[in-house]
């Protein structure tokens, strides 16, 4: 297995490996149900409270994975979008590539300071969380908002 991860510009390890099969959509939603609990695992850690699903980070994540899977691009969306659905007051994303398990996903994510305080801010409520396996590797926006 490769253990490659990228959180935005930085790339955690990286090696060549032979591209699995993707994976069915029981999989893919078993994937995300999980990026979904380690979130949540770590919030109660750090005395936060859980994060709900959303609608809405859910249509703005499911959007933007698919768009950089499909271009191969790796940056953020605007949060403005996100703020104008639903009565958003807050927004956030995180987004990681790799082929890596969720829990390693959300470890990286708490071992970089924006994406940590995206997960630990106390305002947040909602989420969103869109994996698309492309290129032997996974590709997750995880969108949050307060509601």
């Amino acid at each position: 297995m490769v253990t490659l991860l990228a959180l935005g510009p930085a790339v955690l390890g990286a090696a060549p490996a032979a591209q699995a099969a993707a994976p069915g959509p029981a999989t893919v939603a078993a994937y995300q149900a999980r990026v979904v609990y380690w979130i949540n695992n770590q919030r109660a850690a750090y005395g936060r409270g859980r994060l709900s699903w959303g609608w809405c980070p859910q249509v703005f994540a499911d959007n933007w994975a698919i768009h950089l899977a499909r271009t191969g691009t790796f940056y953020h969306q605007s949060m403005y979008p996100i703020l104008r659905c639903q009565g958003a007051t807050v927004a956030a994303e995180n987004l990681a590539r790799g082929n890596v398990g969720a829990s390693a996903i959300v470890a990286a994510w708490m071992a970089s300071p924006g994406h940590r305080a995206n997960i630990l801010d106390g305002r947040l409520n909602r989420i969103g969380v869109h994996a698309v396996y492309a290129g032997g590797q996974w590709v997750v926006a995880a969108d949050f908002t307060r509601q």
